[in-house]
């Protein structure tokens, strides 16, 4: 089974972007998650890579902007390619596939 449940801010504006012609819509984003080290009580954050596609990517756009809160749930999805340099590298990702506005409806105009 692979399943994420993750709560976080985006770190920047989402930008929607198309493909096959305008027919299709995606947009990848970045979430920052709190995490707190138990030894000193440190807050530290952990950046998460998320898309959304389609119909969920048009409403994430809409509504939020750098700063929001959001619950995304979905699925990780990891890849690889070779850099320029000739270096295999390898990209983890969440697949959002649903969502909740964790900000107050003011926020969200």
């Amino acid at each position: 089974m692979n399943n994420v449940s993750i709560i976080g801010r985006l770190t920047r504006d989402l930008e929607l972007k198309s493909f096959n012609e305008g027919k299709g819509f995606y947009t990848r984003f970045t979430l920052a998650i709190n995490r707190v080290q138990h030894k000193d009580m440190q807050a530290e954050a952990d950046f998460i890579n998320i898309v959304a596609w389609s119909g969920l990517a048009e409403t994430l756009c809409k509504y939020l902007k750098k700063g929001s809160q959001i619950a995304i749930t979905g699925r990780l999805s990891s890849s690889s390619y070779v850099d320029k340099d000739g270096n295999k590298r390898y990209s983890t990702e969440v697949v959002a596939e649903d969502f909740k506005f964790l900000d107050n409806k003011q926020q969200i105009v």
